[in-house]
């Protein structure tokens, strides 16, 4: 039992990197954006966590402070973010998406919805409720 659970857990992996890497893919092809797709991410990072620290982006992402300051430079120079003091420390600079940031992001988002779509429209109705149930089941355990 042990083989075939190490069996399926390979084989999940390797499915789950290879559709989130053809997903990225297709979207970043469609939205005929100059971003990246980590410059993206960081987008979706900015607005989930509101007006964040830099640092408590490089901590959600796992990196170091420097690379954030580097991919947020390029962001700024794009015009898709702006840095702000804090209002009471101004030791302290916040992030912002600025309007067009949040234009691309909510367009990424759009055309990812739609890309997903397009890939479960495939699946016969009842495979479909099958393949997410058991994704929202295995999801719940984490």
């Amino acid at each position: 039992m042990e083989d075939d659970l190490m069996a399926y857990t390979i084989r999940f992996r390797t499915t789950f990197e290879t559709a989130h890497r053809k997903i990225s893919s297709a979207v970043l092809a469609e939205l005929k954006s100059e971003l990246t797709g980590p410059q993206l991410f960081m987008l979706f990072m900015i607005a989930k966590e509101g007006t964040p620290k830099q640092t408590v982006l490089a901590e959600k992402m796992g990196v170091k402070p420097s690379a954030i300051t580097v991919m947020i430079d390029r962001l700024v120079q794009s015009g898709h973010v702006i840095r702000k003091h804090h209002e009471t420390d101004r030791r302290i600079v916040l992030v912002e998406n600025t309007e067009l940031g949040q234009e691309v992001l909510t367009a990424a988002q759009n055309v990812q919805k739609d890309v997903i779509a397009r890939g479960l429209s495939k699946l016969p109705p009842e495979e479909l409720n099958v393949f997410v149930s058991a994704f929202e089941k295995l999801t719940s355990y984490y």
